[in-house]
């Protein structure tokens, strides 16, 4: 069976990209402030200090490894069935998981409730999917770059806005707030937002829609060579960012919260302006000019990093690599978002987070083996990881051209 897919008009696609955008805003803000806060949030949970890289390797690892073998079937569920309840799935369980760590009393508890996250994911292929069916394809870059900017604008907010909730209301009570705006953005997302039609394929078979879109994934060079570059610049972006919060507080020990929270904003900050101005720049340029430079760039920002011993020097070179790793994820979607068929979109862009897994997974005890040996080796192995996108790019043969 197959339906026919609509484009919408300039107010659609503009108002589901500005939904979708707001849906990640919430998203990125709540986990962003988990993560920065998550030190400090142990100790009070009386986990010594020896022990806090140890427990924080473990809650950000588990949830991932719980989502590697879920992570290929929301897209292809997505596609044989409701594209919506995959997308509401993800913002409800969001508010489970952030109450149950507002409410945790050991670390033990805390660890099951993060370990839900596996569940939570694979939303953002399908919003991307559901944004490709209603958007002109002259707009795509464009209206990607407005949807990837709600995540690094919850990066912006969320640390700052974590910092002057903890200073009121403590960790547990920003927690609670997270979860208030994680289930407003489910109600939203059921209330306004429509089941579009879309193309399908013939064969609506979970496993056969699965096996189509890898298929499809494996039969382009370009996409599975920018998958296996985000896989393993994720590593490297998981090497470290559980554990910049650790050092932020050691270069600022009078006001390690208020550090945190305005040295990660401005992060944030930084990929909220970058990632549709890289949209619009993928769109002049081409997709590889614009990965290589970010490549060099995001390398020698983390080099610069690895080796500051001041405040001021170590947060401009992080806001740095975050504008230029703001590409990568930039240019992905739009690539896969343009190339792939229409009928199997969901489902390919529903594997389109799998790399940030994979990055999840390893990344965190990567890291943690790296923390012991200290701050060059940690953000050295990062630097070294980000140059994936240039040389992936470099080993892919141009396109032959047209005959004459």
């Amino acid at each position: 069976m197959r339906t026919t897919s609509t484009r919408g008009t300039a107010a659609g696609w503009v108002a589901i990209a500005v939904l979708f955008a707001a849906t990640t805003c919430v998203e990125s803000m709540s986990w962003t402030q988990l993560t920065a806060y998550t030190p400090l949030y142990l100790r009070e949970l009386h986990v010594p200090a020896a022990q806090v890289p140890g427990w924080i390797a473990a809650m950000s690892s588990l949830g991932w490894i719980l989502a590697l073998p879920l992570a290929p079937f929301w897209g292809v569920l997505a596609d044989r069935y409701s594209r919506k309840l995959v997308i509401v799935r993800s913002a409800a369980i969001e508010a489970l998981v952030f109450a149950g760590w507002a409410l945790a009393t050991t670390p033990v508890v805390a660890l099951v409730f993060r370990s839900l996250n596996g569940f939570i994911l694979g939303n953002t292929g399908v919003m991307l999917a559901v944004q490709a069916s209603t958007t002109p394809k002259q707009r795509l870059a464009l209206a990607i770059g407005i949807v990837g900017a709600g995540s690094p604008a919850g990066r912006a907010l969320g640390p700052i806005l974590g910092a002057a909730l903890v200073h009121v209301i403590d960790v547990r009570g920003m927690l609670l707030v997270d979860a208030a705006l994680s289930l407003l953005m489910a109600i939203l997302l059921t209330v306004v937002m429509r089941d579009p039609e879309h193309e399908r394929p013939a064969d609506l078979r979970v496993l056969s829609l699965l096996r189509g879109a890898l298929d499809e994934i494996l039969s382009k060079p370009l996409v599975w060579r920018l998958f296996l570059a985000t896989a393993i610049t994720q590593v490297g972006l998981w090497t470290v960012l559980p554990y910049v919060p650790i050092y932020i507080a050691r270069l600022a020990p009078g006001n390690a919260v208020t550090a945190v929270g305005v040295v990660l904003s401005s992060v944030g900050l930084g990929q909220a302006i970058a990632s549709p101005l890289w949209g619009l720049a993928i769109q002049r340029l081409g997709h590889r000019a614009v990965l290589n430079a970010t490549s060099i760039g995001a390398a020698t920002a983390l080099t610069a990093v690895a080796l500051s011993h001041s405040l001021p020097v170590f947060a401009l070179a992080l806001v740095a690599n975050g504008i230029f790793a703001a590409a990568i994820l930039t240019a992905s979607m739009a690539v896969m978002a343009a190339t792939v068929s229409p009928e199997r979109r969901g489902a390919v862009l529903g594997q389109i987070l799998f790399p940030f897994y994979l990055g999840g997974v390893f990344g965190p005890p990567l890291g943690a083996l790296a923390f012991g040996i200290g701050q060059a080796a940690v953000f050295g192995i990062a630097a070294v990881l980000s140059l994936a996108p240039l040389i992936v790019l470099l080993t892919l043969r141009p396109p032959p051209r047209a005959a004459t």
